[in-house]
């Protein structure tokens, strides 16, 4: 049996798809899941945070650079052993593209902006495209992410996704654990098991793992509890 893979893509850089790629994979493994995580994006977040050695699933470093043509790359990805591979992309066209076609679920981070919302628009246009050329069905996952729901822009964040007519995920906090976990080289769960921060993972977890199981309760998932609570957590910024 092929490994079920989910794709974090975004057309805009900065928005911490690394950060959600890592620590859903950090959460898979946690729950007993044979993972492996994909790094495909030349600047290596994701090999940079597993250098202290604290996680705990193996990260391959596949990299697929701008112009360089992707049938190599996907062929590689595809010989990737494990029941999952989660896979961490560059926010390029081509690399956006391939991740997708080769993905049973696709996660698309979006930061609280107009930028990023406009970004986000791009990215389902890719999505659009790739839907129509496969068989197979695509999940899409929306991921309100770095949310303060102290600001206007927090607060209607979600409201803003669900013009895209995607699955939405509860938000994930603007929080100093990410940072951390990342300087240390471990998930955020290792950091801080009962946290905001890796209750938030272990929410979009649930939500994903439903639908690489096809088993979906709900369409639009509500913020959870520790979504929606301001944090004393707070950061505006984590990795890539």
């Amino acid at each position: 049996m092929r490994a079920k893979r989910v794709a974090v893509v975004q057309r805009k850089g900065g928005v911490g798809k690394t950060t959600i790629a890592v620590s859903l994979a950090a959460e898979i493994s946690r729950r007993g899941g044979d993972v492996a995580l994909i790094d495909a994006d030349p600047l290596r977040s994701a090999c940079h945070w597993a250098e202290l050695g604290g996680l705990t699933y193996p990260i391959q470093q596949i990299t697929l650079h701008p112009g360089q043509p992707a049938t190599r790359w996907v062929n590689a990805v595809s010989r990737v052993a494990g029941a999952y591979v989660v896979i961490d992309t560059p926010p390029v066209d081509d690399a956006v593209a391939a991740s997708i076609a080769l993905a049973d679920v696709a996660i698309v981070p979006c930061l609280p902006s107009g930028l990023d919302l406009e970004a986000t628009g791009r990215t389902l246009d890719v999505v659009r495209v790739i839907r129509a050329r496969r068989s197979a069905p695509l999940p899409v996952i929306l991921v309100p992410n770095r949310v303060d729901r102290r600001t206007l822009e927090g607060r209607q964040i979600v409201e803003e996704l669900e013009r895209f007519g995607e699955i939405i995920a509860p938000p994930i906090g603007s929080r100093y654990s990410f940072v951390r976990a990342f300087s240390s080289g471990i998930s955020v769960a290792a950091l801080d098991p009962g946290g905001s921060a890796a209750h938030e993972l272990g929410v979009l977890c649930d939500l994903v793992e439903s639908y690489l199981h096809q088993k979906p309760a709900v369409r639009r998932a509500e913020p959870s509890r520790a979504a929606v609570q301001p944090s004393h957590d707070h950061e505006a910024a984590s990795a890539s």
